[in-house]
């Protein structure tokens, strides 16, 4: 089971996990089929988007900006109703295809990520565009070190 430590300290920032929160880099793109759809008509296929996944573990899926979703030409495959703080709705469900450089996982498809207004920033600038939801966390082993300021996470 690969280990992989990320220590959520900045000098300048100090105490950088608790401001944030557990941060993973993150690269979103069209699953592979629409890729080939895409590629065999001769269409251009949209450049993956990169930014910063945050670790919810209040959330039961895993959500991407919607915009983001768009840019990517992906059309939803369903809606569904969903809960936010903000209130409750429904949410349009998407296919993609998810990179996570800092622990080495590739191209791996997310069949069911629901499109959502995510889009904000840390304080030192860095782009939350999707949150890591419990649909994707329970293959995950995760430990939240408040402490030192860490999280470690295991697959």
């Amino acid at each position: 089971m690969p280990v992989f430590d990320f220590l959520h300290w900045v000098e300048e920032a100090g105490d950088y996990l608790h401001d944030t929160g557990p941060l993973v880099q993150v690269v979103i793109s069209m699953p592979a089929a629409l890729e080939e759809y895409f590629t065999k008509r001769g269409i251009e296929i949209p450049a993956p988007v990169s930014g910063w996944a945050l670790i919810d573990t209040g959330a039961s899926s895993t959500a991407v900006h919607e915009p983001i979703l768009e840019q990517l030409s992906l059309i939803p495959i369903d809606s569904i109703p969903t809960a936010t703080p903000d209130g409750t709705g429904r949410s349009f469900v998407y296919p993609v295809k998810v990179t996570f450089p800092s622990i080495q996982v590739t191209d791996y498809r997310m069949d069911r990520v629901i499109g959502s207004q995510l889009n904000w920033k840390t304080f030192d600038n860095r782009e939350i565009i999707m949150l890591l939801g419990r649909d994707l966390l329970r293959f995950f082993l995760m430990i939240y070190n408040g402490r030192s300021s860490a999280i470690t996470l295991a697959y």
